[in-house]
């Protein structure tokens, strides 16, 4: 039995790829789209539950490298 969700249409190579190309960039800006709106609400309700604000992002460096505050979170990077 053939499967259902096989499609087979009949364009060029060119076609083909250009479609491609724009499946994937339109998959790229609706991820990149989602990502920005869930970090918007995380820090709304974070800041609407909590006195502080929250820190959204920081860079500091120091003797033991660089350390990077993102979302409220402390992460080290040594070395650099």
């Amino acid at each position: 039995m053939k499967s259902p969700f096989v499609f087979r249409i009949r364009m060029s190579r060119a076609a083909a790829r250009r479609r491609r190309l724009l499946l994937a960039v339109t998959a790229a800006a609706l991820l990149i789209v989602f990502a920005a709106g869930y970090i918007t609400v995380y820090v709304n309700s974070y800041n609407i539950l909590h006195a502080v604000p929250m820190e959204v992002f920081s860079l500091y460096r120091t003797s033991d490298g660089v350390e990077v505050i993102f979302l409220g979170r402390l992460f080290t990077l040594p070395g650099l």
